[in-house]
């Protein structure tokens, strides 16, 4: 079963937001063993979308659906609705009838 997380990456670097996934992901496949995890993250998007801007960042988001495409289930984390990014992909999420989940997770544990 492949799984897609969304949650805020704003202000943060690619490897903080690849080591916060890692432990929402070690979370769920805890709760379901046969988790497969769909990687999202591309390498340098918060700098390059600091320097560029909103079209960019529309780019990543689309390459972001793309990848959640991929996916059985689609987890949103913490407090995903402060995050346009993450608004956008539940929207396409459910309207493509994806399996969605809200998680509460402590990521600094």
């Amino acid at each position: 079963m492949k799984v897609f997380i969304s949650m805020g990456m704003k202000s943060k670097s690619t490897e903080q937001v690849r080591v916060e996934m890692e432990k929402v992901f070690s979370y769920i496949e805890d709760k379901l063993p046969e988790a497969e995890l769909v990687d999202s993250i591309i390498n340098g998007a918060g700098m390059a979308i600091a320097r560029r801007g909103d079209d960019l960042a529309m780019w990543y988001l689309a390459k972001s659906i793309e990848k959640m495409s991929e996916a059985d289930i689609v987890f949103f984390v913490n407090n995903w609705q402060d995050f346009r990014g993450c608004v956008a992909e539940r929207k396409v999420a459910e309207s493509y009838n994806k399996f969605c989940v809200d998680i509460e997770f402590n990521i600094d544990k």
